[in-house]
């Protein structure tokens, strides 16, 4: 099966299920913005996305994380489109909310 990991700093609460699911000869890949190139560890295939926009310019204070948060979700979904069209489709996600 392929699995698709997201997480901010993976492999975070991740660690140890993401490299069992390789040990067992599953493809898993992660996309964070926490590398700055494509990296392998323990079996796991890791992508960086860039997180290009300045967060919390002209955005009123109470929103501040909310446009983080935004901004961060915007660029992985462009790094999930870029795997996608690279021909890797997860059978299952797994996600941090953060």
């Amino acid at each position: 099966m392929n699995f698709l990991f997201i997480h901010q700093n993976f492999p975070g609460q991740f660690k140890h299920l993401s490299r069992a699911l390789a040990a067992q000869g599953h493809r898993v890949v992660a996309l964070t913005p926490r590398v700055q190139k494509k990296t392998q560890w323990n079996g796991v295939t890791i992508l960086p996305y860039a997180i290009k926009a300045a967060t919390g310019k002209d955005v009123h204070t109470w929103l501040i994380d909310m446009d983080t948060k935004v901004k961060r979700a915007d660029y992985c979904w462009q790094a999930a489109r870029k795997l996608r069209d690279a021909g890797f489709t997860p059978d299952i996600i797994i996600a941090h909310p953060g």
